[in-house]
């Protein structure tokens, strides 16, 4: 587990982060939606960098909807805003967003990768050749409405040497990586930085499967029983 740094923050604001700039109304900050079973340890950790680099308090709150309870955090801050904009973050950002060429290189891009992955990601696992009755074949998606960042995502991996695939789904550019192999190499070279998906990692380091409907506090229950010396190190760095 490593800190939030501004990299992954920006990361975090391409994938699932959305920029207020709005001077008619003098509306300025940034909100982050996510899913409240799973994000809540991640999102007080935005808090919290939020809080040490930038001196900024944040609002973390509940929606309840009928789909499943969403998370939100909020801070309002003009400079801040406008900082952002000077990344490349810009209110409208959904089809058009993108990485400005500074972001490209590695000591930058691997952090950003990893915000994208944790808000916009997801890590699950199929059923393998091999005679297992649970899903045990890892892969890594990505997903981007925006075409542009989507060939930068795939350029930076490819210059890393993961071997990465891409297709179309309607509008959305789907990004993947598959294999043990690539999920090992992700874990070394980019990393997790959440409950959510440190745990469904850990959960198959050690059984070797994994089990799709399985809720975090869950997991945490079943690694906890197990003894993991690798999740109690984990816990510790929390």
């Amino acid at each position: 587990m490593k800190n939030i740094n501004f990299y992954e923050f920006l990361g975090i604001m391409v994938g699932d982060g959305c920029l207020l700039y709005y001077p008619k109304y003098r509306i300025y900050g940034v909100e982050i939606t996510g899913n409240a079973m799973e994000e809540q340890d991640y999102y007080q950790k935005i808090a919290k960098f939020l809080k040490e680099e930038f001196n900024l308090n944040s609002k973390i709150y509940v929606k309840h909807q009928p789909k499943g309870d969403g998370l939100k955090l909020i801070v309002y801050n003009k400079h801040f805003a406008e900082l952002l904009l000077k990344y490349g973050i810009v209110p409208s950002k959904t089809y058009c967003i993108e990485l400005i060429q500074e972001l490209i290189e590695w000591n930058k891009s691997q952090h950003i990768l990893r915000g994208i992955f944790e808000t916009d990601g997801s890590l699950y696992f199929s059923k393998s050749k091999i005679k297992i009755r649970n899903p045990s074949y890892p892969r890594l998606e990505i997903k981007t409405a925006s075409p542009k960042l989507a060939e930068q995502i795939v350029s930076i991996l490819k210059s890393r040497r993961f071997e990465v695939h891409s297709h179309q789904n309607g509008r959305t550019r789907v990004i993947y990586l598959s294999g043990s192999k690539m999920l090992e190499k992700w874990i070394t070279e980019i990393g997790f930085n959440s409950e959510k998906n440190w745990t469904k990692y850990i959960f198959w380091k050690r059984f070797g499967y994994y089990l799709p409907k399985l809720d975090l506090s869950t997991r945490i229950q079943i690694l906890k029983s197990q003894n993991l010396i690798l999740f109690e190190n984990y816990i510790n760095k929390r």
